[in-house]
């Protein structure tokens, strides 16, 4: 499996049957081989999702696009777009919390969304005995600024999210008879958060194993990767040490 950064929050990942591409917004799609493409937008923030992830379908004829609930929702009209029947017919939209079993290039994956703290939805993806767990605005978003209510229910919702991940890790890893571990997940390290930047990367590494962890939606500020390395010794060489957009790394 390959895992490349493309920018922000945008990650490309190489099956062995297949491309997974999550929030394309910006940022430079490497080549691809003859393999189907399947394109995730987590949410209609202009930073996760853009329409023009659909022109990818004149490039690649084997694409199919899976879309959060929500950007439907906010892009009723599909033909300012550029939307076509013809591409609307490769368009999933999933809704929060629901589980979709469907097939790729003959093999079996089974797509689960969790309820994003924000807003929109999570991935995790079962498939060729291996779990991909992207988090979109999935996150501990302590802002300092707002009030202890606020905080306090930021608290409890993403706890709660992490434990349906976990129980979703497991009943995955049962299905596929593979260990419950993360392959590799994609979660927010954002440095407006301040001190709080790595409280969501860290809950999550508590809930479930993960073997590599890729931060995201750091707003080009990669130092602050070295700092929850530095701060987190023990989850160190799973943190993932992103320098720029377009690095590949191979797991």
């Amino acid at each position: 499996m390959k895992v490349t950064y493309i920018a922000h929050s945008g990650f490309l990942v190489e099956w062995e049957r297949f491309y997974t591409l999550f929030d394309f917004w910006k940022g430079e799609l490497p080549s691809l081989g003859d393999k189907p493409l399947l394109v995730f937008a987590s949410h209609s923030h202009q930073d996760h999702f853009d329409p023009r992830i659909f022109k990818l379908l004149k490039e690649y004829p084997d694409v199919s696009f899976y879309l959060s609930h929500d950007i439907r929702l906010a892009t009723r009209h599909w033909e300012k777009l550029g939307v076509t029947d013809e591409v609307y017919a490769h368009v999933t939209h999933l809704r929060v919390d629901s589980v979709l079993a469907t097939e790729v290039a003959g093999e079996p994956l089974t797509i689960r969304t969790i309820q994003s703290t924000d807003a929109g939805v999570a991935f995790l993806l079962s498939a060729e005995g291996k779990l991909v767990y992207h988090a979109g605005d999935l996150n501990w978003w302590h802002w300092v600024e707002e009030d202890k209510q606020f905080r306090n229910n930021m608290s409890a919702n993403f706890r709660r999210a992490m434990e349906k991940l976990a129980a979703a890790v497991r009943d995955e890893a049962a299905d596929a008879g593979c260990p419950p571990v993360i392959a590799a997940a994609m979660a927010p390290l954002d440095p407006r958060l301040e001190d709080a930047y790595g409280m969501g990367v860290e809950q999550l590494m508590k809930c479930v194993e993960v073997e590599r962890l890729f931060p995201m939606h750091m707003w080009d500020k990669y130092d602050w990767i070295d700092r929850y390395r530095g701060e987190h010794p023990a989850e160190a060489a799973r943190i993932v040490r992103i320098r720029q957009n377009g690095e590949t790394f191979t797991l």
